[in-house]
């Protein structure tokens, strides 16, 4: 596989392929058993144009196949290579164009941060439903965030899309804290028909914010990482070099290093733990909307359950008892898509429900 660079060349002196040839040649050739007229037929010169001070401008192209390097990487000729035309006499300045390796490493690192992008927009989607926030114009307002152009957000709800795609990457933090309010905000605020006592408004001030601190607190976590995974974001928009300190900064932000979480740990943590704080809140919510669905297909018959349509193999047609339907429905949540092991209480409180609705069907 080759890799294609191109270049422009701005100097006042004739520069031709042998003198390109000759500085790769003192690089790469004799370790790759390459002659200079072998590596004359890596470039090709696409334009050379006067200009009106009477210098030049030439566009190179030139091509590097796979070759023996030691422990030299191809992105390091390419720099000494560059380095090395610059000190030809008569070279002014030389600007690289293209660079397929830049292409190749930046396309890998983009990948990755296109998955992390969308698994924290996952997460800030979640926090603001749950929050009861809906992605909107005043929501971003409300935080101090600058959208990156004009949302139409019917029309994106109607193409399934995230509203937050349309926010700035290093506003992703900023819903940790809404924006204060200005005197007159707070004029505006207090004159709403709702707020009829200090309580309401500060209330309605708290409503402003997230209301969960563990979602606060997952923001907050992630602030500190998004500078270097920005950065490498810009470079990778913008065609620029991707360094070294880039890339060893944006692997620390994302990975775990020496102890540090990296993003990807923090966003497992955050849905391992809220998983793990609603699952049984989860589990009985589910169940209690199993049990209303049950028994509103059903009728009694002379003491006797009746359940009109299938539910599931575990669940019979007729039941003559509560206590048989109480087994089977237990039997039956083995089903629900949430690991959760029912507890004793909460097979009482199930109990009750049953109870509660076999009695007045």
């Amino acid at each position: 596989m080759e890799e294609l660079i191109k270049i422009q060349i701005n100097h006042e002196n004739n520069i031709s392929k042998n003198e390109l040839a000759t500085i790769l040649y003192e690089q790469v050739g004799e370790e790759n058993r390459l002659t200079i007229e072998d590596i004359e037929y890596y470039f090709e010169f696409k334009y050379i144009n006067l200009l009106p001070n009477g210098s030049f401008i030439s566009i190179v192209e030139f091509s590097l196949p796979e070759l023996e390097t030691r422990d030299v990487t191809l992105k390091d000729i390419v720099f000494s290579f560059l380095n090395s035309i610059k000190l030809i006499n008569g070279v002014t300045s030389l600007t690289k164009l293209n660079d397929s390796i830049l292409q190749n490493q930046a396309v890998e690192y983009y990948k990755k941060i296109i998955d992390l992008e969308m698994d924290m927009r996952n997460v800030l989607t979640y926090i603001l439903v749950y929050n009861e926030k809906r992605i909107s114009d005043e929501l971003f307002k409300s935080f101090g965030i600058n959208k990156s152009e004009k949302v139409n957000h019917e029309e994106i709800k109607n193409l399934f899309e995230n509203g937050l795609f349309y926010i700035y990457f290093n506003h992703y933090a900023s819903f940790e804290e809404a924006e204060k309010l200005k005197l007159e905000q707070i004029s505006d605020f207090l004159q709403s028909p709702s707020i009829d006592t200090f309580e309401k408004f500060k209330e309605k001030l708290q409503d402003r914010g997230l209301t969960e601190e563990r979602h606060v607190d997952f923001i907050a976590s992630i602030k500190t990482k998004l500078k270097p995974i920005e950065s490498m974001r810009n470079a990778i928009m913008h065609i620029r070099n991707l360094s070294d300190s880039m890339i060893r900064n944006f692997d620390k932000a994302i990975n775990d290093f020496q102890g540090d979480k990296g993003v990807k740990s923090l966003i497992d943590d955050f849905w391992n733990n809220e998983n793990e704080i609603l699952k049984q809140n989860t589990f009985m919510k589910i169940i209690e909307n199993e049990i209303i669905k049950i028994f509103s297909i059903s009728r009694k018959e002379e003491d006797k359950l009746i359940i009109e349509e299938d539910i599931s193999d575990e669940i019979l047609s007729e039941y003559e008892d509560i206590e048989s339907f109480n087994d089977d429905f237990i039997s039956f949540t083995d089903s629900f898509l949430i690991d959760y092991e029912l507890q004793e209480e909460d097979e009482l409180i199930i109990n009750e429900m049953i109870l509660t609705k076999w009695q007045t069907l």
